[in-house]
């Protein structure tokens, strides 16, 4: 979110003061594509690649402001690091505070203890960590955190940290021999091929998509840019006034690629990846070429250059506007549609021409009045105020008070907590415990069988009323789940099970499971894919010798139940105690279930293979219940609540007494 250039006295756009009219174009570009996006409008499938040529223009802009101090010998990093506070802080610090204030009469109380700790790490620059860490699988949903796309800001700031850092202490090292120019070129080159290398390995082994928000895998993008300041830099210290780059075919190839990557909907699950790397390589060209700086050009058009001029207003502002807008409009009842979109993008620009005007442009043009002192010692006492509220509300556990008690039972379905959450992989096979298998139930006994569940979250759902049956009929429990990985055989696996973590960790389960005599009952759960790989897994244990218990999927909702929730009891103004629907062959997926009972039906006289189906629990009479005695029967889109966890309890008490009758029956046989 970089500004090109400085401006001329009077304001206006020229070409000739050092403004770059084709940069200031790209950085309109830039933001319409990522609103474009965000705001899910046609045309724009790949509009998140904005973020990625902003970090080239930042690269290119600031890496020409540190190689020229350095060579004029001026370069103070304090000073770099103020003039880019100026830049970005005080209208970051205005969108935090609007986005805290409406927070406080739309959020509840937990997720409103989230909101301000993320704007707590926008306004110190770590929120990429922030948002990384809360990037699991259920982690709160993008639409629902009004400072998400501050990630890319903090990214920014600590690349204007490093990099001149590194470049400073390289040239003070290489001074000695005159080379520091080059060495810094260099080391720009490493550390650009370096990250390079790290994100293509990330895209490929990093189930958790961690690498999006890191600097580490994403400096190569700033770098690309810096890389081509260093390389115009040296060309024209040593004389040489063009370059073949400076084509305006190269431009015009740098565009296309950028418009065609914001247009193609690319794989935004592995991104940054390989990729990546043609609206890098379009931004540089468009960058490098020089092409459009003239003012008849079209790139000079006063639209386009204002845009370019209000872009970091309207990046900051547009997220916020789309996330309190589809509240406001979900609270009403109203579907998002053009006409939403088209109020939403206005606000945007409009709020974002504001902010320029009233934010930025003061506090960059009155420097008489904003001295470096008085803007740190201003952003300083803000930050601790805001750290002192941050800190109130935690005191006061997010100030429940505000909002009405019969929303306080939506909160609590929300929490996804379960007996040892300590023990669930994450996509990665990282978990916080040390075993390798974790126990639920009874103490292992020599003489009573021991369970082991196994899937991915479809399964750990149920760890609650699985451990306390377990425990009722003296069995001993393992749990083998994992994050986004189904159980399943490696040559029946397909779709989304793809990652390498996950197929190893089925792999060494299913070794497991296979190597002994216990566990010897086998319970699965999971988003399965399809019928044929629940056949193939189930056909392999049971040939083995273990009692299978197959939980069958349950709902398929497809809205966050507690948001609505909320929405519809805001609507109404009350608390709404039970919300039942007709259960409909979608919602229960009854196509899906029938695959199911075909492909195991030649099992069906064996009393190893045992079927919990938890509809029974929550559908009747034609009728299934979301809500049922004020509280929620799931906590999103498909899992179970944990308020209603012990409701299932029975039905897995079942299935483990009639586990142990059949492993009693072939001990029987044997003898």
């Amino acid at each position: 979110m970089e500004t090109a250039g400085t401006r001329g006295a009077t304001g206006t756009h020229a070409g000739t003061d050092g403004f770059r009219l084709d940069i200031n174009a790209l950085r309109a570009l830039s933001v319409i594509a990522v609103v474009g996006f965000h705001f899910q409008i046609p045309g724009f499938a790949g509009g998140f690649v904005g973020v990625d040529v902003f970090l080239v223009i930042t690269g290119y802009l600031m890496t020409t402001k540190v190689l020229n101090d350095l060579r004029l010998g001026r370069f103070s990093l304090w000073a770099f690091v103020m003039m880019r506070m100026r830049r970005i802080y005080p209208a970051l610090a205005v969108v935090v505070a609007v986005s805290v204030v409406i927070g406080w009469f739309v959020t509840l109380p937990g997720e409103y203890l989230k909101h301000l700790l993320q704007a707590l790490s926008a306004l110190a620059f770590v929120s990429n960590f922030a948002f990384n860490s809360d990037n699991g699988y259920f982690a709160m949903a993008a639409q629902t955190k009004p400072l998400l796309h501050t990630w890319s800001l903090s990214l920014e700031w600590q690349f204007y940290v490093w990099m001149p850092l590194i470049a400073w202490v390289v040239w003070r090292i290489a001074a000695r021999t005159k080379s520091s120019f080059g060495a810094v070129t260099v080391a720009l080159q490493i550390f650009a091929a370096v990250s390079l290398a790290w994100c293509l390995w990330a895209s490929l082994h990093d189930a958790m998509g961690s690498s999006f928000f890191s600097l580490r895998a994403r400096a190569w993008e700033p770098l690309a840019g810096g890389l081509i300041a260093a390389a115009e830099i040296r060309r024209r210290s040593e004389g040489v006034k063009a370059s073949w780059l400076e084509s305006p075919f190269l431009a015009l190839a740098g565009w296309a690629l950028v418009a065609g990557c914001t247009i193609y909907p690319l794989p935004e699950a592995r991104w940054p990846g390989i990729l990546t790397i043609l609206p890098i390589l379009g931004a540089a060209l468009i960058v490098a070429a020089r092409q459009g700086t003239g003012e008849r050009s079209l790139l000079a058009l006063s639209p386009v250059q204002r845009i370019g001029d209000w872009s970091y207003s309207i990046y900051l502002w547009h997220w916020p506007v789309w996330v309190f807008a589809l509240s406001w409009l979900a609270v009403r009842g109203y579907e998002v549609g053009g006409a939403q979109k088209i109020m939403m993008v206005l606000a945007s620009l409009v709020l974002g021409a504001l902010s320029y005007r009233c934010v930025e442009q003061p506090v960059r043009t009155q420097r008489d009045f904003w001295t470096p002192r008085r803007l740190l010692t201003a952003s300083g006492v803000s930050f601790a105020v805001f750290a002192g509220f941050v800190s109130l509300a935690f005191l006061n556990h997010g100030f429940p008070g505000r909002l009405p008690d019969y929303l306080r039972p939506a909160e609590l379905a929300r929490r996804t907590n379960t007996p040892r959450d300590e023990c669930f992989r994450n996509a990665n096979s990282n978990k916080k415990t040390t075993e390798t298998y974790c126990s639920f139930g009874s103490a292992p006994a020599v003489d009573r069988p021991t369970a082991i569940l196994w899937g991915d979250s479809f399964a750990n759902q149920y760890l609650e009323p699985v451990s306390s049956a377990a425990l009722d009929n003296g069995i001993h429990g393992l749990i083998a789940t994992q994050s986004a990985c189904r159980a399943f055989v490696d040559d029946a696996a397909g779709n989304a099970s793809d990652q390498a973590p996950c197929r190893q960790f089925n792999r060494s389960t299913l070794d497991f499971v296979l190597a002994q005599a216990e566990p010897s009952i086998v319970v699965l759960g999971s988003n399965w894919g399809n019928a044929a790989e629940i056949s193939a897994l189930t056909d392999r244990l049971l040939a083995a010798g273990k009692t299978v218990v197959l939980i069958m999927p349950l709902l398929n909702i497809n809205f966050d139940l507690p948001q609505r929730w909320i929405e519809n009891q805001i609507r109404v103004g009350k608390a709404i105690d039970e919300w039942k629907v007709e259960a409909s062959p979608g919602l229960t997926m009854s196509t899906f279930r029938g695959e199911i009972a075909g492909v195991l039906d030649r099992h069906r006289d064996n009393p190893h293979l045992l079927i919990v189906d938890p509809l029974s629990v929550v559908c009747e009479h034609g009728y299934c219940y979301l809500v049922r005695n004020g509280q929620a029967n799931f906590r999103d889109t498909a899992h179970i609540s944990n308020v209603n966890a012990s409701q299932y309890i029975g039905l897995f008490d079942t299935a483990f007494k009639a586990a142990l009758r059949a492993g009693m029956e072939a001990e029987k046989k044997m003898d």
